[in-house]
């Protein structure tokens, strides 16, 4: 093993001359590193620019949105367009800021607000008191469904609080109440087996089901929500 020299001038630093040993120089593919066009060889390697980002403005609501739903088609139309327009702005959550807290709003203003909370009495419930179509139903659950998507992933991007945490476990309660009484209705076109199997209408001894509050009775009792119309 040839023995490595610490003391040499190199090895301290100091360079007192240039000249090198005879031989040095005699490297053929020595040539290969040079770079003469560096900086066309770095815009190569790093590429073309990308182009700006497009930001489409979302609209969440304007004057031809019904504030509460009046019939079926209303509640649709409004659960469709929150429903795009919350999707637009969780697509562009690197564009637009707060953007997953202006989705939460909007959909916790769609499932607590826009859809009437069902009645037990059919002749002055919402859902029950009008003729549905099954489409119609069909329609209505897979929004529902899909909002109650879009607000789960929302909320869970913003920051975590005893309130969110209330007004969240609320907002899936009334969307679940909603749900269950469309899913009860005997629709008058092509009566579907859930439905009639759910609400106890079908023939053979069944009985309804239902949704029992289970812990929730008291778990809201601490529950910090500040408006009135969610107790």
């Amino acid at each position: 093993e040839k023995e490595v020299k610490t003391n040499s001038s190199f090895s301290k630093g100091e360079i007192p001359h240039l000249t090198t040993d005879e031989g040095a120089a005699c490297h053929p593919f020595f040539g290969r590193l040079r770079r003469d066009n560096f900086e066309k060889l770095t815009k190569d390697l790093i590429g073309d620019p990308m182009p700006d980002p497009i930001l489409i403005p979302p609209v969440i609501s304007d004057e031809t949105m019904v504030g509460v739903a009046t019939d079926y088609q209303t509640a649709a139309s409004s659960l469709q367009r929150i429903c795009n327009a919350c999707s637009l702005l969780l697509q562009q959550r690197r564009q637009i800021k707060n953007a997953a807290a202006f989705t939460a709003s909007a959909a916790q203003y769609a499932l607590t607000t826009s859809l009437p909370m069902p009645s037990l009495d059919t002749e002055h419930c919402f859902w029950r008191k009008s003729p549905m179509r099954r489409e119609t139903q069909i329609n209505l659950l897979f929004l529902i469904r899909r909002v109650c998507r879009i607000y789960n992933a929302s909320t869970v991007c913003v920051q975590q609080s005893r309130g969110m945490i209330a007004i969240r476990t609320v907002a899936f309660a009334c969307a679940a109440c909603v749900a269950d009484a469309i899913s009860r209705v005997q629709v008058v076109d092509d009566e579907s087996p859930f439905s009639m199997h759910y609400s106890g209408a079908c023939e053979g001894p069944t009985e309804p089901f239902g949704i029992e509050a289970g812990s929730f009775e008291k778990l809201a009792a601490n529950m910090p929500i500040y408006d009135p119309r969610y107790s």
